[in-house]
Order: structure tokens, then sequence, then C-alpha cells
């Protein structure tokens, strides 16, 4: 794990530059070059929030977190704006870790006994993940579960989509779509539970869930069927994301698959403009979205503001 100084240089560089999606273009560029020159691919990001991160420039997620120092910082520091400390969160498809980390690291500062609970099945995530944590010292923070949520206990295949085209062992991986839709892409093994079993059976003494966040490629609509107990019995806001790609590829309708597994009395919020925008379809969301899901009883209570303050 080797950053060179000419490294170093561009990202302290490129962080200083305003955000913007366009910049992406050219942190594609500058990398490429950095790559081409020789530079290891693994190296340490040190993040916005004082955290470190063990990245992999050749994924694209990965990359544009090393030249920025932040990655979903809007929906991260939502996520902390909200958080009860002393309560859960759940991480459900953590990956290498940028939520889990992050929120872990605040759980730490805030001096709290609350827990971030991260799920994620694929080998090379899982096993960057768990250096993430011992980089930033949260081992005591974060419990770690090597298998992925659905609504069945079984072993299937995951997809290493286009993060991996170019030889890395890390990034966003999908579970089995479509024949069409994952063609050309590396299999491999995963193990899934359902989140009732596993909560009652591993997790019940660690007190409430507060917060879920769910971004598992087009898998969330088994993940709730999987765990719709636990959630009507703890009632967290769930920041998840709609990826319609895959729903489209399964044939997946979305308001007529999710509104019945959203418990009662749940709104969606979608971000607009960096404001929290009330929906009533899931229709309304672009191609690649993200919504919250709250349950009305905690619009009224400390940080949840932001979602009525919409003018």
């Amino acid at each position: 794990m080797n950053n060179s100084k000419f490294l170093d240089k561009i990202s302290n560089l490129t962080r200083k530059l305003p955000e913007h999606r366009k910049l992406n273009q050219l942190y594609k560029h500058l990398n490429k070059i950095v790559l081409t020159l020789g530079q290891d691919a693994n190296v340490i990001s040190e993040m916005k929030d004082g955290t470190k991160m063990h990245v992999d420039l050749r994924t694209r997620t990965e990359r544009v977190s090393f030249y920025t120092g932040e990655y979903d910082s809007f929906f991260i520091s939502t996520i902390k704006s909200l958080f009860k400390v002393g309560s859960c969160f759940l991480d459900i498809g953590a990956n290498i870790g940028f939520y889990s980390i992050a929120i872990a690291n605040y759980i730490k500062e805030e001096g709290s006994n609350g827990k971030v609970i991260s799920f994620e099945p694929f080998e090379g995530n899982y096993k960057t993940l768990s250096k993430n944590l011992k980089l930033n010292s949260l081992e005591n923070y974060c419990l770690l579960n090597s298998y992925g949520l659905s609504d069945k206990s079984t072993e299937t295949e995951i997809t290493l989509r286009e993060d991996f085209k170019h030889g890395s062992h890390t990034g966003n991986a999908a579970i089995k779509t479509s024949e069409k839709m994952d063609k050309g892409f590396k299999l491999s093994p995963i193990k899934l539970e359902i989140l009732d079993e596993v909560w009652n059976k591993y997790f019940d003494d660690l007190g409430k869930i507060d917060i879920i966040k769910m971004d598992i490629e087009g898998h969330e609509d088994f993940c709730l069927k999987g765990g719709k107990t636990t959630i009507e019995k703890h009632r967290p806001a769930i920041l998840m994301e709609v990826n319609k790609h895959y729903y489209q590829a399964r044939d997946v309708e979305l308001d007529s698959t999710f509104l019945k597994l959203i418990p009662k009395d749940y709104i969606i919020f979608r971000p607009i403009d960096l404001k929290w925008e009330p929906i009533t379809s899931l229709n309304e969301c672009s191609k690649i979205d993200n919504v919250f899901l709250v349950p009305i009883e905690k619009l009224d209570t400390d940080g949840y503001e932001i979602f009525k303050n919409n003018d």
C-alpha cells in the first residue's frame, strides 16, 4: 500500500475543487495517467471526516473518494443528524465500508455504546471492510457479517459488475438478476440470510434499530420481505437505493411490489436539490435514486425537521 508523493499532491489539489459531477471525468483521466506511470492501485484515502479508507483506484466509486475525500456526503451527514446514539445502525450492502466507518467513527466520537451492524456478502469487499475497521480502530463499534440479507437462507452467486473490469478485487456487485443483464460478468459464491432470523438469534440484545441503510443493487425488495417483522417492531428510518435498471430486468413494478412491504404509517421522501420532498410513488424516482422511508412518529423528533422544512 503506497501513496506516492506525486499522487498525494494531485489529490490535495483536486480536493480543493468545488463539487461537480462533471469533475468525475477529470478524476478518471488523472487516475489513468497515474496508474499508467506505475502507481499502485491500492492506496489509502484520507477522508474529510478524519477517517481513512483502503481503496482501489481501479474501482470507479473508490477512485472518486480518493480524489475528493468524500463519499455520499449528503446522505452520511443526514444519517448522522438523525441517528440516536446508543442505538443500532444497519449497513445492508456495506461494500468496503464508507457508511459503516463514518457512522462507527461518529458513535466513537460521541462516546456512545451504539453499534453499526454491517452486512457484506462478497469476499473481496468484506476483507477490505475488515481492514478499514482496523485502520480506524473501530472494531468495538461495528459488527461485521459476511453474508447478505434476503427473504431466504441460501447460497447463490453474485455478479462482479463494471467496477471489476480493470482488475479490482472490490466494487459494486449484484445478486444475479437476469441472464441478459448479467451476461459477461464473472460470478462469485455468496451466502444469504433472513434479517428476521439473524436479528432474533444474534443481535436482539443490542437494543433498538434506529436507521437502516440499504443499497443492494436491486435486491431491496427481498431484503424488506425477509426483515418485515423486525422492521415493524423497531420502525427504523430506512435510506434505500432505488435502481430501476435491476427492477426492470426482473419485470418488477415498483409500487405494487414495495408499497406493501413498507410498514404502515411510513412516508417516502426523495432528495431534490438537497431537500427531502415527500413522494407517493417510487416511479417518481430517477433511474438511480435514493429514498428515505420515515415512520410518521419520528417526524416530530430531533433532527427530523429536515423532512418538514421544504419551503
